[in-house]
């Protein structure tokens, strides 16, 4: 018996010292693991674009959407208007301590969703009402965010030369 408990304790202490071997091993991937992970996390907020970008982004398919409402164009209005609403969701998701998204949904999107309804029925009188209002529900926010300085304005010309906003094909 004594020789049976003796036994026991051997392979019990040979397994003891096989898994710390394995645990310091496990623990040294664990640290490699977070290593990696800390770097990722540094490279993405530094990919990351800026509220500023951002809205350099919606000011571009601002400027885009207007002329493609005027004209007629209901897809490529759509597409510039699916543009301004997945930006303004990519602010809303990254920008989480910035006071100024917070403004995003009271002050925009009664607008937007008058715009959409604008574009899907095809009516250039009430997108362009619903347009204004638009811009208007932009300059309000940047009012109550200390930006007023930046007034967002009905575009008189397209913002690239290079893009075609008419249907017509001839």
């Amino acid at each position: 018996m004594r020789n049976f408990f003796l036994f026991a304790c051997a392979i019990f202490l040979f397994g003891c010292t096989e898994n710390s071997g394995k645990l310091k091993d496990l623990q040294s991937e664990i640290n490699k693991l977070n290593t990696q992970n800390d770097s990722l996390k540094k490279l993405v907020a530094q990919a990351r674009p800026g509220l500023g970008e951002l809205m350099l982004g919606i000011q571009i398919h601002h400027n885009k959407l207007w002329f493609a409402g005027r004209e007629e164009n209901w897809p490529l209005a759509q597409f510039e208007f699916d543009e301004i609403e997945e930006i303004i969701h990519q602010a809303e998701a990254v920008e989480t301590d910035r006071p100024e998204v917070k403004f995003f949904r009271p002050m925009l999107y009664p607008q937007l969703d008058s715009l959409q309804k604008a574009i899907k029925n095809k009516d250039v009188h009430t997108f362009s009402e619903s347009f204004n209002a638009l811009s208007t529900g932009c300059n309000n926010c940047h009012k109550n965010t200390h930006f007023e300085f930046n007034k967002i304005v009905t575009p008189e010309r397209p913002p690239f030369s290079n893009q075609e906003f008419s249907t017509d094909n001839n």
